[in-house]
Formats: C-alpha cells, structure tokens, sequence
C-alpha cells in the first residue's frame, strides 16, 4: 500500500471497475433509502465515553442519535480484523498537504449503491499508527449518481445533512474520466463523518487535519 494525496488511488480503478458489475443487482435489492429501525435508547450513548460519545450523549438530537448509531454499529471494527472478516478490504492512504488526511480507506463493495444505509457504511476509515496500528477514526458513505438521480429530485440525506456533490467528471492526459474533486472515476455523491475521531473541520467536512498518513505502508 502506498499513500496517495488528494484522489483516492486504488479505489479509483477498483471501484469504478467492480461497480459496473454489481450495479444491476445492486437497484434491484435496494433502491431507496431504508428507514432507521428503532429510534435509539438513550442508555446506548453511555456504550462509549470517548469525548465524541459524551457529547451526543449530552446533545441528544436526532441527528446526533443517528450519530450514534452509526458508532454503535461500526464499534466492533475497531478491531479491523473483524472488518476484513466481514468483507471490508484496505485501499491507500489519503492526505492533502494542507487540509489533513482522511486515511485509509477500507471498502466494502456490497455496501455501494444507490442507495443509503447509514449503520452500514461502504467505506472505514483507519489511521495508521507506529508499528501498523490501524486506527478506526470514521466513515465515509459512496452513492453513484445516475441511478440516484433517476429516482430522486435531490442529494442523498444522512439525516439533515446532504452529501457532497462530485458529479463533475474531467479527462486527464490519458484519456480517461477522472472526478473533478476527487474520489471514484464515476459521478457520484459522498460523505465523511467523523464519527471516532473529533475533526476542529467539522464533523462532516471531507478532510481532518488531525490526521496523517506518515505511517502509512509505503509513505
């Protein structure tokens, strides 16, 4: 594994190539965005008390009880070999030099589509640490744009937030689609939610500058 600054290297091949093959079975099992289970309980937000955790358990919103869920669904992955057990494979390390890093990026192919299901993110981000410590920090949430925007008049919604917009593709040197701002050579919409690991950026904004790469394999 190598680090890559600002795009997202292997994921940009990989995925674009992989998505076209599952795409079709993909709208067919799920094409909407299926509706939250059970409101969550309030004795779930003591599970963690990390500093993230004591705030949404203190601020206890919608918004942060959708938070919350997503770290109670994803806590077991701070252990990353369940991750890989579960189907989740490790892609590069991204940083930009001057708006921090994201981490690596550990896909989930079955979890991309068009759709959103918030307690199963398609991608988890790790932080690499001395002696290949991985580091759960956060998620990040892919949906490929054409099929969304044929059934929806908007942009996918995780709660009151809306993912960003990376519809605008470009041609590089070569020939080939690559995104205009980053990520998967196709049109689509993201979101990163920095769910483990406090961004001073926001808990949504795509990169956090308390996080590096210079531990990553190959940096």
């Amino acid at each position: 594994m190598k680090t890559t600054k600002i795009k997202i290297g292997g994921l940009l091949v990989l995925l674009g190539l992989m998505m076209t093959a599952c795409m079709e079975d993909s709208m067919q099992e799920q094409t909407s965005i299926p509706e939250m289970e059970e409101e969550l309980a309030m004795d779930q937000f003591d599970l963690f008390e990390d500093e993230i955790g004591q705030f949404l358990r203190m601020n206890p919103s919608d918004q942060n009880r959708l938070l919350a869920s997503v770290r109670s669904a994803t806590a077991k992955y701070h252990q990353i070999d369940l991750a890989l057990g579960d189907g989740y494979f490790i892609d590069h390390c991204v940083e930009h030099p001057e708006l921090g890093g994201m981490g690596h990026h550990v896909i989930k192919m079955e979890n991309i589509g068009p759709f959103v299901n918030p307690t199963s993110p398609g991608v988890l981000l790790y932080e690499p640490g001395k002696n290949g410590q991985m580091k759960l920090i956060g998620v990040e949430y892919l949906v490929p744009a054409v099929p969304w925007d044929a059934g929806n008049d908007g942009p996918p919604m995780f709660g009151n937030i809306p993912f960003d917009d990376h519809r605008e593709m470009t041609i590089n040197e070569d020939g080939d689609p690559v995104n205009a701002k980053g990520g998967p050579p196709f049109p689509h919409y993201q979101l990163h939610v920095w769910i483990w690991k406090n961004n001073p950026a926001g808990m949504y904004f795509p990169f956090n500058p308390n996080v590096s790469c210079a531990y990553a394999m190959g940096h």
